[in-house]
């Protein structure tokens, strides 16, 4: 089958009517003149452009309907078969080539501003908002990962990815030409609302696109890119900053780099067969989005990470504006639940597929795993700089270790997964080194050598590039064509959520045991200036008789926060239990069985 394709006029209408919703939701965001209204105007762009959102063709209760559900799940199967079987290995590169470089936006985007924040704060005199600007994305990003599963579940996926990328790139260039730190943070918060559609689009795309069997492989090398992100963007943020180009083009950057991933989805994806959701009419699509829903979640979620953000930083745990946020997002989400429940299948999360194992110990497995992931990446630069006396780049290189780990084993496990048509012993595997490689890691000491701090992060990195895209891997390879979107986005979700709080709780840890630490070693020394003062600063607190106390209850406190990983690690080891030794199947094998996989609920 040729792949080159041309969209036809009712496709073409389509991305119209999307193009037409998607300038008024920028329109709303672009009034906003401060984070304040970024999640109000967010929330209106995405009630209107969730015309891809919602009310999967549920699956009426009659045994009738489900038994023609389960027929056209597996035409759907077949015709993707057809699509996909023979695809040339070459048109396959270019694919993921393509998918890759919109996934890259994103992941640069998270790393890049990290080394460009001080000449931003220097040109806006914001020092105050610094912390938005890293937050502003991240909120936005996890919150919206709900609403796009629905997106992608309903409508054409190649327009919601086109979409998420116009609303990505929109983000970034307001962000670019922001005249104030206020317009900045709507930008960000905007493009995270893009890069959580594009996060999920690509895997999505990449699973109905490619042949099932070769699935694991190429998500190990879209991993491999989050790898190399990881270690450039920092890099790539501090060259571009220091130039002549000034910080304004750490943003700049995305628009030719979205230029590929949207030719190649326009002109050499063909779109799959389209579900029996797919299928209805825009109005009975749009008429039966779950807006209640919507309308709990993405201020709920926002509310949650608004008060981690707040908690033990801007203000007190105690403080009344941190009691505010966590009572209404508890609200709301309780309120979600129940809402979501009494939706049935036309909610954004169908009760039916939180039943299933695959996904719910697929976004534990994530959540605890990832969770672990990022107390690592933010806690052992913090060691090299506060033990070590590294400055951030020295960080950098000495961290070259976990990366290179990561990125080498993500990759690596990608193809062994398709190879031997096994994923949990990945996941298993993974689990056991990071847990084994974060309890190393809280062993160290002022006296620790290369030889200990290289090895302990490799051990953890090899841990994390086995492990962490398996549970994307079980829900495509298990769920149902048509299911597969939500799934995913659950597990996205959880994977965002997650590190939010287990960086909370790893930074109380470290706060309690330095305080402690000091009270008991260093009377006269009050925690919260040596806190605030940063990790780098110690040495002015004391004299140099103390000093090598005051840098022994510093490291101790540091290395305490990496239990927080080595127990999230461990705790990760449920869900694989949970999801259970399962085989993936071939596309020849998944056109007679896909309606079996729909998995069976929890018992």
């Amino acid at each position: 089958m040729a792949l080159l394709w041309f969209p036809s006029r009712r496709v073409m209408n389509e991305y119209a009517l999307i193009l037409s919703i998607f300038l008024n939701g920028v329109c709303l965001l672009s009034l906003g003149g401060g984070l304040r209204y970024c999640s109000t105007c967010a929330l209106k762009m995405s009630l209107q452009s969730q015309e891809q959102v919602h009310e999967r063709a549920e699956k009426p209760v009659d045994a009738q309907s489900k038994t023609s559900g389960s027929q056209s799940d597996v035409l759907n199967a077949s015709e993707k078969k057809a699509a996909t079987g023979d695809l040339p290995g070459w048109k396959a590169f270019l694919i993921w080539l393509a998918i890759s470089f919109g996934v890259l936006c994103t992941f640069l985007d998270e790393g890049i501003i990290a080394t460009a924040i001080p000449r931003i704060t220097d040109d806006f005199g914001s020092l105050k908002d610094v912390g938005w600007y890293g937050s502003a994305y991240q909120m936005t990003l996890c919150a919206f990962q709900l609403v796009f599963g629905r997106m992608y579940n309903q409508f054409n996926i190649k327009i919601v990815f086109l979409a998420s990328l116009g609303i990505f790139e929109v983000g970034s260039l307001i962000c670019a030409v922001s005249p104030s730190s206020a317009v900045f943070i709507v930008g960000r918060a905007i493009a995270g609302v893009g890069a959580s559609g594009l996060q999920s689009g690509s895997l999505v795309l990449i699973s109905a696109a490619l042949p099932a069997k070769k699935l694991p492989l190429y998500l190990g090398a879209i991993g491999m890119v989050y790898g190399v992100a990881a270690v450039v963007g920092p890099v790539a943020g501090g060259l571009i900053t220091n130039s002549y180009l000034t910080w304004r083009w750490c943003f700049y950057i995305n628009l030719p780099i979205a230029a590929p991933p949207a030719v190649a989805t326009l002109f050499l994806i063909k779109s799959p067969p389209p579900t029996q959701d797919q299928r209805r009419p825009w109005l009975q699509k749009i008429r039966g989005l779950d807006y209640l829903g919507m309308a709990l979640v993405l201020p709920g979620i926002t509310s949650f990470l608004l008060a981690l953000q707040f908690g033990g930083t801007l203000f007190s745990w105690s403080d009344g504006r941190t009691i505010v946020c966590f009572v209404v997002a508890g609200a709301l989400i309780i309120g979600f639940t129940v809402e979501q429940w009494w939706m049935g299948e036309k909610a954004l999360v169908p009760p039916r597929l939180i039943k299933m194992r695959v996904v719910i110990f697929g976004a534990f497995f994530g959540f605890c795993l990832d969770s672990a992931f990022f107390v690592l990446v933010y806690y052992v630069p913090l060691w090299f700089q506060a033990i070590q006396g590294d400055t951030p780049e020295q960080s950098g290189v000495h961290y070259l270790a976990f990366c290179l780990a990561f990125i080498l084993t993500i990759f690596l496990s990608g193809w062994g997964v398709a190879k031997i048509g096994y994923y949990q012993p990945f996941m298993l595997a993974g689990t056991v080194l990071v847990a084994v490689g974060a309890g190393l890691l809280s062993t160290l000491r002022l006296q620790s050598g290369a030889g200990q701090w290289i090895s302990y992060q490799v051990i953890a990195g090899l841990g994390i590039g086995a492990s962490t895209q398996q549970a994307a891997v079980a829900v495509q390879s298990t769920l149902a064509e048509g299911d597969v979107a939500i799934g995913v986005a659950v597990v996205l979700f959880f994977q965002c959520f997650g590190p939010t709080a287990a960086i909370t709780v790893a930074q109380a840890v470290f706060s309690s045991d330095l305080a402690a630490g000091i009270s008991a070693k260093i009377p006269g020394i009050d925690f919260r200036h040596v806190q605030s003062a940063g990790a780098t600063q110690l040495a002015g607190f004391v004299s140099d008789g103390k000093l090598e106390i005051l840098m022994d209850v510093y490291n101790h406190a540091i290395t305490r926060a990496f239990l927080v990983a080595a127990a999230m690690a461990a705790a990760s080891v449920v869900g694989v239990i949970g999801i259970g030794l399962r085989r993936i199947q071939a596309d020849d094998e998944a056109v007679e069985t896909d309606h079996e996989s729909k998995q069976r609920p929890l018992d």
